[in-house]
């Protein structure tokens, strides 16, 4: 199947699933306890930014769905990536890319999150 995705030009979107999964290995996720404000709160920032990678990618709609159901799922979990610069772009990417595979374009969904996590990520750590 991952042969057949990368020979149709999905080949941004696996790789990005492959190292979304590699960075995640060998990490403890807790189960957390969330308000369901809090998981609201997430959905809906979660919405907003997959609809603005899913715009850059080709579906608006299927990227703020698949950024609210991303932020609900994963808005409690603790971050992998390092809290720097280069921590933000990367995560901004991996997050952008599969919001963007799911709209349509992943490569150019990898794109408007690391410019995103750029941008933003050091607002998020003031």
């Amino acid at each position: 199947m991952m042969l057949h995705a990368i020979i149709t030009g999905r080949s941004t979107l696996v790789a990005a699933v492959l190292f979304a999964t590699a960075a995640f290995q060998g990490t403890s996720v807790d189960a957390q306890s969330r308000s369901g404000q809090q998981i609201g709160n997430d959905a809906l920032r979660g919405m907003a930014e997959g609809a603005l990678i899913g715009a850059i990618a080709g579906d608006t709609g299927k990227g703020a769905a698949a950024g609210a159901v991303g932020g609900a799922v994963f808005g409690g979990a603790q971050r992998v990536t390092p809290d720097t610069r280069g921590g933000d772009i990367a995560s901004g990417a991996i997050k952008g890319a599969v919001i963007g595979g799911i709209a349509g374009d992943a490569g150019r969904g990898a794109a408007a999150g690391a410019v995103g996590g750029a941008l933003f990520g050091r607002a998020r750590r003031r």
